[in-house]
Parts: structure tokens; sequence; C-alpha cells
């Protein structure tokens, strides 16, 4: 709204003023769509002066001088007061005038006793900076982060990065995954020496890991590397087990075959573009792909599901079983249009009723 009567506008002016003490010119303006300094030829002095009201701050600009002699005169008045402080209480950005807060209390003839303080605070930087490339000298493999927590500081505020600590303590830089590989090589080696006898299987297990990926040649690399000989006699007994398990497989598989004749047409040892399908049964112009797994010391796994539903694009068709010895949990599986069910042998009958639904 635009007022053609000086004096109203004026009027509105001191009546805001009143009511608002620390007006600023933004306010009026936003609030009585007025310039301040359309309606007082001295701005806001003159206007906060109309209204009776004393101003909440000067409106006087000062000259570089003035402000430097208001400076001195709070520094040697407040003689322990920092930077902060000092601009907080004086209301004067001390750095367009002097070039650091020493130059200041120089100038006010004041011992700036900060540059203790800064000189203490640089030892004990230098000092912890010498304590982190002690601790990666003698560690190496000792993360940034477990050196951070062991030290109580941060290695990155003091240094660019870890390839810099390196640097300094005169030792070939180990990255982050490199450290992390070692550190389980080294688990795994220790569990070897304690273990001599352990298997693949147990070592993975103990040490959470995978033998085969952390060593290049294997469980073999690992003994190896722990000084120990690799039990082949175990191998022995191992292998003989394995024709034994492999037997008892075979029995099992052609038994279940057998009685899954009952039902359709069998197929076994069917070819797949990515394996053999132990068994395809069709019954009703409808196909199922059937694993049979003897498994007696563990369940079925999801590797084993998804291998099984490979057979089943294979074969394009979206009906899939696994029989086995011990049924795991979760029972059936839905993987996109594909359905997966794990039975027991004593549950071949679901088999035809799933497959006529």
């Amino acid at each position: 709204m635009f007022y053609k009567d000086l004096d109203f506008r004026k009027e509105l002016v001191r009546n805001f003023i009143r009511n608002n003490p620390k007006a600023t010119h933004k306010e009026i303006k936003k609030k009585l769509h007025t310039k301040v300094d359309k309606v007082y030829k001295g701005k806001m002095a003159e206007a906060f002066k109309d209204a009776g009201i004393q101003p909440p701050r000067t409106f006087e600009r000062k000259t570089k001088d003035e402000k430097r002699l208001i400076l001195i005169d709070y520094v040697r008045k407040n003689q322990k007061a920092g930077g902060h402080i000092i601009r907080k209480d004086t209301k004067i950005n001390f750095f367009t005038l002097f070039k650091t807060t020493e130059e200041m209390f120089e100038a006010a003839g004041i011992y700036y006793p900060r540059k203790e303080f800064r000189d203490l605070r640089n030892k004990e930087i230098e000092l912890k900076k010498k304590q982190i490339i002690e601790v990666v000298r003698n560690d190496p493999l000792l993360s940034i982060d477990k050196i951070g927590r062991q030290l109580k500081t941060h290695p990155y505020s003091l240094f660019k990065n870890a390839e810099e600590i390196y640097n300094l303590a005169e030792i070939p830089f180990i990255e982050g995954g490199a450290k992390r590989r070692i550190n389980k090589q080294n688990q795994v080696i220790d569990y070897i020496k304690q273990n001599t006898l352990a298997t693949q299987r147990e070592i993975n297990m103990a040490c959470k890991t995978h033998v085969q990926l952390i060593f290049k040649n294997g469980i073999f690399e690992a003994y190896q590397k722990a000084e120990v000989s690799f039990p082949f006699e175990r191998l022995k007994v191992h292998g003989s087990a394995i024709k034994s398990i492999g037997e008892e497989s075979r029995i099992f598989e052609k038994e279940i075959a057998e009685k899954l004749s009952g039902y359709g047409k069998v197929d076994r040892l069917v070819k797949t573009k990515r394996g053999f399908a132990d068994v395809i049964l069709e019954r009703n112009k409808r196909k199922a792909v059937i694993e049979i797994k003897n498994y007696k010391a563990h369940e079925i796994s999801i590797s084993q599901v998804k291998q099984l539903n490979r057979y089943l694009e294979d074969i394009n068709t979206d009906l899939g079983f696994l029989i086995c010895l011990k049924k795991p949990k979760k029972d059936n599986f839905l993987m996109e249009c594909n359905k997966i069910f794990i039975i027991l042998e004593s549950e071949l009958t679901k088999i035809p009723y799933i497959m006529d639904l």
C-alpha cells in the first residue's frame, strides 16, 4: 500500500518502533511497505529519535581508526578474552583491521597469552603424530579406526590419509582390503597350528571365512604357511568314506525313483544346460524336476534350492521338489514364477497331489 501523506507514514513508523524497540529497516519495509530513508532524512537514527526510543544499536559508521581504538581499549580491559568473545562484545570483526589476534594484542601493548597455549597444542599434536606412526610401525595391520580408539584421537585430523602415515613410518602401505585379508589369513594359520587335523569346512566355520578365497592355493597353502604337514592320511580315510556315502546316495536315489514311477513317467539323470537333474517326473502332461539329497548331517541349503530353480528354467517348467532326510524350517519357495517344495521321503504322496492342482 502506498501512502501520500508523509505525516501519516511517519506516525506508522513511530508506532511500529515503539511497539518493536529492536526493529530493523528491513522489518519496517516488510510490515509497513515503507522505506525509512524516504520518510526520514536522518534514516533510522532520526526515526528512533522521533519515536522517543533509545536505539538498540548505533546507526553511525565508525572509521577504521575509531574501531582500532575500541578494540585496543577492550583488550587492555579484558586481557584473557579470546577472539570470539572480542568480536561478540565489540561487534567488530578485528580481522579487517589486524592480521591476527596476536597483532591486536601487541598493538594494545598486552602479552598474547594464547601463544603459549598454541605452542603447547602444537607439541601435543606432534606427540600424537609420533604415537600414531609408532603404532603403525609396530603393527602395520592395525586398522585406522582401531588406532584412533587406542590413542583416543582421529588420525585423519592429523594426517591427509593413511598412506601418509605409512610413508612417515617408512614401511610399505597396506590398503584396508589387504589388511583384512592378511588378518584373516593369520587367524586361519593360528587355528591350524592348534588344530592340525582341521578340515576346510571346520576352518571356515571356526574362522568365519572361506579358505579357498583368502589363500591362492586354498587349504594346502594355509597348512604350508602354518608350517604344519597337511594330513593326507585323512584324505584317504575321507576318500573311503566318500565312496561309501556315494554308494548309499545312489541306492537312495534309485529307491525314490522307483517309488516316483508309480505317479507318472520317470526320467533319471537328465542333462540340462547347467547340469544333470536327478529325476524329471511327467504326470498328466505336466513336468516336475526332482532333486534327491541323502544328507544326514546337515539340511538343504539355499544354494541347492537355486540350483534346482536353474534346472526348472533350463527345462522350461515351473514346479520342482527337493527330497531329503532332514527338512529345514522353510520348506517351500516361490522364485519368480517357479514353485519349489522340500519334502521328506515319507511325504512322497504330496507330489502327485501338488502336480494335479
